[in-house]
């Protein structure tokens, strides 16, 4: 009888080595649980973290831009009251011909005064990016000019061209200032 019972406690002991084998690959296998999730966390704040990154920079360069913009622009109501100089500037040579202006060497003299102002006023205006286009003979485009209204061809003209213009168009950078 002795023998069963030797038996029996050297099964004991082998169980107990199971339980903790068990035991150990229980914590292993736990552990690996764990270990992915965290990567798997990980991976997710670091794209988290880097989508935010990137939210930033666009941000940030969002911003440059409007200031670059709003710097460029900023002047744009001032140059559209000066734009009424240059248009009266503009009448007062047109209302000079030039048969009364030969006619006359004082009123000669006024015109060439005139004309100085105006091209030291216009060199003014492009100093400041500001800068004078007279559409007259090209194509009508909405984006560039503001018809007032619409006259026949002239022979020899395609339609849709400017015929006539009653204010010069001024654009400041790329934009257009008054058609």
């Amino acid at each position: 009888e002795e023998e069963p019972a030797t038996q029996s406690e050297s099964e004991k002991p082998e169980a107990k080595e199971e339980t903790k084998e068990e035991t150990a690959d229980d914590k292993l296998a736990k552990a690996e649980e764990t270990i992915k999730k965290l990567e798997e966390e990980q991976k997710e704040l670091k794209h988290k973290y880097l989508t935010a990154l990137a939210d930033v920079e666009n941000m940030r360069q969002r911003m440059n831009h409007k200031a670059e913009e709003d710097k460029k622009f900023a002047v744009r109501s001032f140059a559209k009251s000066m734009l009424e100089v240059a248009d009266c500037l503009e009448k007062a040579l047109e209302a000079m011909p030039e048969e009364k202006r030969k006619a006359d060497p004082n009123l000669q003299t006024v015109y060439e005064g005139v004309a100085m102002i105006d091209t030291v006023f216009l060199k003014g205006l492009e100093g400041a990016q500001i800068k004078k286009f007279v559409p007259d003979g090209e194509k009508f485009d909405p984006n560039l000019h503001n018809a007032m209204f619409e006259i026949p061809a002239a022979e020899g003209q395609e339609k849709g061209m400017v015929g006539h213009v009653v204010k010069s168009g001024y654009m400041i950078h790329d934009r257009v200032l008054r058609p």
